[in-house]
């Protein structure tokens, strides 16, 4: 299970990642563009592993 330390690291490394395409594009640097937006969208499809709970309720009488 990841710690909210590393959950944090991962947002603030996208939104750097997302920060830098936009900025990039913007100044017509289309090649550092394509690759900070392109691991922006790498890092946002990464899976969080979470666990489930499961509580079995007695039936009511």
């Amino acid at each position: 299970m990841k710690s909210p330390f590393w959950m944090l690291a991962l947002a603030a490394a996208d939104l750097y990642c997302l920060a830098r395409g936009i900025v990039d594009l913007r100044a017509r640097r289309y090649g550092w563009a394509l690759a900070g937006l392109a691991s922006a969208a790498a890092i946002l499809t990464v899976p969080i592993p979470s666990h489930a709970v499961k509580i079995d309720l007695s039936a009511p009488r």
